[in-house]
């Protein structure tokens, strides 16, 4: 009995996995199709997610939780193996499949485990979006004590908790958004408080639809135009509530409003969010249940000092001049910081005591004639208006305000408005015109009538200096200007006065114009009706009694037809018809001998107009015309000022105007092509051979023409503007690496894009060739960008080969290209061999180099390949956006003396996933120490 149980025992020992290997093995069939099985249930639990988080990252901007991502991530390698086992038991013999039997059942067992964990999330998104905050242009500093003082009780009532509305309200002028742009600035600073900081310049008249709309364009999110402001209301509540915490300012509210009619969650303890408005009246605040903070008058030393500050410090030194008489100035101004800095910037250098004895007699005499509301303050401004003395700049100055209130005016769009109307005309030269225009935009930023925006391609109009402007052009010149009010009617013909000069009806909701209209204005010169997107007539007789007219803009109509009349506008210089989609005639242009701007970019038309060969003045012509066929040969080269030229070519009827437009580009100051062919894209490339315009931005697309021009272009529009500056190509959707023909491109390209082109490897697949050679020597050196988007068989940037002809690179961006694994390949094995190996450090060197962007690049490892470094100490920014398999970034430091690494002086910022960083590796020792203060870690 002792001995049969220990030999039972090592028959169970024995036996038990043998058993258990049978049974793998009879079982495996049955276990590969419950494999399929759970694999497919899977699946079907990850496409279920990706969903929800497509529609929140659209809708909210939220992106996916680090659990999620983990997830996510887990089950693609659970897919990679799984497919792994499958090739294995199709290919296995006994002893293999019985081992495989194992394997399988793990993997069954881990499969349900991530479903289990698919159903159990209770949120797929992240607790902290990433933010959508900007800092502002501060062009002037705080002033005062008492200004000091409500900085830091705002700054309290922000960082605190019992305080969640705030209304700082005083009178216009006085300083409250000079104020909130200094807050907000700081709160920027301060990003781990809150996870958004919105800002949102609210104005006159209080429209909550456009309301909704500027929020959301804060947060880079959209909202449906054509839905009603309910549904609006709903769609952005979820977009703010996703933020959770967030600081809202509303600057220059005029009227109290429900929060929730908006979309705006009520801000309280609970949820941490913050508002803040800023208004000139304490009504509103009460009403919006604010916490009010005032903000009142200088004192007369902190209004001295202002001024002095403006006027500058060497005018005490001035010994004509007495403190006394520069006091009285400054009291003159009212101790307000608006009219203390604009009637300061008037004064600058002067120091005649006769002219200072006349500006206060002017000053007076302004302040003390005005009546109504802020007439004292009108009337202080308007005086810094009559100091500019010269007409034509005043001229210019006043066209300003027939943009809507705070509205952002670009630059050149302003000063082509002042070249159509003749203020600008004491140069001949259409670029000395431009430069000419600038001058007068300086001018009037210095005199602190206008002030620079958006990063200083726009100017702005605070909204008391514009109420100035329009005071004046209530009498003489004399305007009419209703832009921006969302008007539903045509003004009737009483408000058409015979003496009207200049008319903005711009960016209304105007449906139609009287048929039997025809307003008597003979000396009405600039006309704007661009952006009323409801009007689809205009009457035949409109434009009869209009023979002044220079500027005509009715750009993103929905007119079908231009009236006739039109062609007996002889004065007309500008005639603007810009994405008038449904437009498909123009009629003749013969008789407009004085028009220098013809923009007819994005309509409907197929025919050019006729007369276009007399229009020997135009400098600038515009004719995107996506369903263009026909345009008659021999009309460009009689365009002989032509200086900007933008054209399409459809179909091969245009061929020729290909090599036309080739031979005027020396002559051009910019160009801008699209092509839907590689062939018309080469003939150009070619017969400009080397004498390209100044600057040019060349597209080519395979897509559909209508839906690339009217889709495409216009929510780029900014962006393509910005291209005038490079010398730029763009190809979207198209083969380039056609065997019988390659693409051909510029030698002097500076700006590279390629979206969605698909038969590119790397950028060596464009290089120029020679009996089957590469010619790097006729490589454009001058490239400063290169962007690869959505290029779905790029496996690597550029080889070494190419590496000479980047020495000027400064932007490189890779986004949603699958295959790519590194930036720099080797060009060949046996130097690949002996970077394997260690045999040498192949270094990278990009001097130039100055932002880095990698996102959604599902493959990519390193930047460099083996131990390949990159030495770029320009680079100012890195960013990182999902990179799962990212190992190296291959940077090599520069070093100090001691020998230690140092990050680039240029340096500001690295955006990456905190776990992605963590795991990189690094070539030098304390590389990521050096470079953990400039990291920003994201989400995602």
């Amino acid at each position: 009995m002792d001995l049969i149980e220990p030999i039972s025992e090592i028959f169970k020992c024995v036996c038990s996995p043998i058993c258990e290997y049978f049974e793998y093995y009879r079982k495996l069939d049955e276990n590969m199709e419950e494999l399929d099985r759970v694999l497919r249930e899977l699946e079907s639990k990850k496409k279920d997610i990706e969903a929800t988080l497509s529609r929140a990252a659209h809708e909210q901007g939220r992106k996916p939780s680090n659990q999620v991502n983990d997830w996510l991530q887990n089950v693609r390698r659970i897919n990679s193996e799984a497919r792994s086992i499958k090739q294995e038991v199709e290919k296995g013999n006994c002893f293999s499949r019985a081992c495989l039997g194992k394997d399988v059942e793990k993997k069954i067992e881990e499969v349900k485990e991530y479903i289990q964990k698919g159903c159990a999330f209770t949120s797929y998104v992240s607790d902290a979006p990433s933010t959508s905050g900007m800092t502002l242009s501060t062009t002037s500093n705080l002033v005062g004590e008492r200004t000091g003082k409500i900085v830091e009780e705002i700054w309290e009532d922000l960082m605190g908790d019992k305080v969640s509305k705030i209304g700082v309200w005083g009178m216009g002028g006085i300083g409250k958004t000079t104020i909130m742009s200094h807050i907000n600035n700081k709160l920027q600073e301060k990003p781990n408080k809150f996870n958004d900081v919105i800002w949102v310049t609210v104005s006159q008249p209080l429209d909550l639809f456009k309301l909704q709309t500027e929020i959301a364009t804060a947060l880079k999110q959209s909202l449906l135009e054509n839905e009603d402001k309910v549904r609006r209301a709903g769609r952005l509540l979820g977009m703010l509530k996703a933020k959770e915490k967030f600081v809202l300012i509303l600057d220059d509210t005029w009227e109290a409003f429900p929060l929730e009619e908006v979309g705006i969650p009520e801000p309280n303890e609970e949820n941490g969010c913050k508002l803040v408005i800023t208004t000139r009246s304490h009504t509103v605040c009460r009403s919006m249940k604010c916490k009010q903070v005032v903000v009142e008058l200088l004192s007369k030393q902190e209004a001295f000092n202002l001024f002095i500050d403006g006027v500058g410090n060497s005018i005490l030194q001035v010994p004509a001049l007495n403190k006394e008489i520069i006091n009285e100035v400054v009291e003159e101004c009212g101790r307000l910081p608006l009219a203390i800095v604009t009637v300061a910037a008037s004064m600058s250098g002067e120091e005649e005591i006769h002219e200072w004895r006349n500006a206060l007699n002017e000053l007076r005499g302004l302040v003390r004639s005005r009546n109504g509301v802020n007439a004292d303050v009108l009337g202080r401004l308007e005086f810094s208006y009559h100091r500019l003395k010269d007409e034509k700049l005043q001229q210019c100055f006043l066209y300003c305000a027939l943009y809507p209130e705070d509205f952002a005016i670009p630059k050149d769009e302003l000063i082509d408005y002042w070249i159509a109307e003749g203020f600008i005309e004491e140069v001949k030269d259409v670029q000395a015109k431009y430069d000419r225009g600038h001058t007068i935009l300086n001018r009037l930023v210095n005199c602190c009538l206008l002030e620079s925006a958006e990063d200083g391609s726009c100017v702005k109009m605070h909204d008391l200096i514009r109420d100035m402007a329009l005071r004046i052009t209530s009498e003489s010149p004399l305007f009419m200007v209703k832009a921006g009010l969302r008007l539903l009617k045509f003004p009737g013909e009483q408000e058409w006065e015979e003496n009207l000069e200049r008319v903005s009806l711009m960016r209304n909701n105007i449906e139609e114009i009287p048929s039997n209209m025809s307003p008597h204005c003979e000396i009405l010169s600039t006309l704007l009706l661009q952006r009323n997107g409801l009007l689809q007539r205009i009457p035949e007789c409109f434009f009869v009694h209009m023979h002044g007219l220079k500027v005509l803009n009715l750009s993103r109509t929905n007119i079908e037809v231009l009236p006739s009349s039109v062609s007996d506008l002889t004065n007309l210089r500008s005639l603007l018809l810009q994405y008038c989609l449904s437009l498909k005639r123009v009629p003749s242009v013969a008789k407009l001998l004085a028009l220098q701007y013809l923009d007819l970019e994005g309509t409907g038309i197929e025919e050019v107009p006729e007369g276009m060969e007399m229009l020997e003045n135009l400098s600038h012509l515009y004719l995107y015309l996506p369903l263009l066929k026909k345009f008659p040969a021999g009309i460009l080269p009689r365009l002989r000022n032509l200086y900007k030229l933008k054209l399409s070519f459809g179909n091969e009827a245009l061929r020729e105007t290909v090599e036309e437009a080739a031979s005027l580009s020396d002559r051009l100051d910019s160009f801008e092509g699209h092509f839907f062919k590689l062939k018309d894209f080469n003939i150009y490339v070619k017969s400009a051979d080397g004498r390209g315009s100044k600057d040019y931005c060349l597209w080519l697309s395979a897509s559909g023409k209508r839906r690339f021009l009217t889709h495409l272009i216009p929510k780029n529009y900014t962006h393509l503007e910005k291209l005038y500056k490079h010398k730029s190509v763009c190809l979207f959707a198209c083969k380039i690496c056609e065997r019988e023909e390659p693409i051909v491109l510029p030698e002097d390209v500076q700006f590279l894009q390629m979206n969605r082109v698909h038969d590119v490897a790397s950028l060596n697949d464009v290089l120029p060739r020679e009996q089957g050679l590469v010619n790097i020597g006729k490589f454009s050196h001058d490239l400063k960008v290169i962007r690869f988007i959505y290029c779905g068989n790029l496996k690597n940037l550029f080889s070494l080969r190419l590496l000479p002809a980047l020495q000027n690179l400064e932007v490189l961006k890779v986004e949603g290209c699958d295959s790519i694994e590194e930036i720099v390949a080797v060009d060949d094995e046996e130097t690949e061999k002996e970077l394997a190996t260690n045999t040498i450090v192949n270094t990278v060197t990009l001097p130039r180099l100055k932002k880095l962007r990698f996102s959604k690049l599902p493959e990519f490892k390193s930047v460099c390949s083996n131990n390949g470094v990159l030495v770029c100490n320009s680079l100012q920014e890195i960013k990182v956006y999902g990179c799962p398999k990212l190992k190296r970034l291959s940077l090599s430091l520069p070093l100090l003396d001691n020998g230690q690494p140092s990050p680039p002086a240029a340096l500001k910022v690295i955006e990456i996933k905190k776990e992605l960083w963590e795991s990189l590796e690094w070539d030098q020792a304390n590389a990521k120490d050096v470079l953990n203060p400039y990291c920003k870690f994201v989400g995602f």
